[in-house]
């Protein structure tokens, strides 16, 4: 969520028989209702705002009659789109994704969680923050990561065991998860950008999204846990083009080789 650090009014007073204007400085202090606050993104990101204006005025087959939701991600697996919808999110790298260390990477980040910094340099920036006890059910175990992985950083707490990197951290005795991900995530770590997980294969048949990231870590996603994913960044506002594309080109345009339905050159 984001914080607004301050909200400048400008008031009429009298002094005398003049009319002085005055700046008021309100100060909004969020942070005690437990706010984060803005998370710094690039320029490229599109603010809520900005997708509300680009995707208010659009009418496709998904949405006749009244505008996409600026709050959710409506569409089902079971919707005919759905498929084509899963190929043109990892054609756009909407949910590729990377952990920071704990309060942000450069930044004055929210600690209450790790936070995930999500498709870089695209207008779908953003970031979010995860519960610890859920990020280490996505690293530890979904990623299935080991200490012999990054022995650089294990060894200096005694010896490396080739053991999931669970059984070695813990959240306030060394080594502890937040010395981890800052090691992973901080601005000087070489595994930044290289744990850095994206998309390698949809396989529509058993309904399977296998993704790859660094020190050779491959692992699989059902529709619905990848579904999960998506809905961190996106909307159905935020699918605004999505939804166009589907109506321009029909079934198919984006799951199936050729672009938009037509016949594939021969070699």
């Amino acid at each position: 969520m984001r914080r607004s650090l301050g909200l400048v009014h400008w008031g009429i007073i009298m002094n005398g028989d003049r009319l002085i204007g005055v700046s008021v400085v309100v100060i909004c202090l969020l942070a005690a209702a437990g706010l984060a606050e803005a998370f710094p993104v690039s320029s490229a990101a599109w603010s809520d705002g900005q997708w509300e204006q680009h995707c208010n005025d659009v009418r496709t087959t998904y949405n006749r009659t009244a505008p996409l939701s600026v709050k959710t991600l409506t569409l089902k697996p079971e919707d005919p789109r759905f498929l084509d919808f899963l190929y043109w999110a990892w054609a756009n790298k909407i949910i590729e994704h990377q952990v920071e260390q704990m309060g942000g990477t450069e930044w004055n980040g929210p600690t209450n969680g790790v936070i995930f910094h999500w498709a870089p340099g695209s207008r779908w920036e953003t970031h979010t923050v995860v519960p610890l006890d859920h990020a280490i059910r996505h690293i530890a175990g979904e990623h299935n990561w080991q200490d012999n992985m990054f022995k650089e950083f294990f060894e200096k707490f005694g010896p490396v065991k080739g053991v999931n990197i669970r059984q070695r951290l813990s959240m306030d005795k060394p080594p502890t998860w937040a010395q981890f991900l800052q090691h992973i995530g901080g601005p000087d770590s070489p595994y930044y950008r290289y744990v850095f997980h994206q998309e390698s294969a949809i396989d529509p048949v058993r309904r399977t999204v296998t993704l790859v990231g660094g020190q050779g870590v491959r692992f699989e996603y059902s529709f619905d846990r990848y579904l999960q994913e998506i809905k961190e960044v996106l909307t159905d506002c935020k699918s605004y083009q999505f939804f166009e594309l589907y109506d321009r080109y029909g079934t198919g345009f984006a799951s199936k080789t050729g672009w938009a339905g037509q016949p594939v050159p021969k070699p």
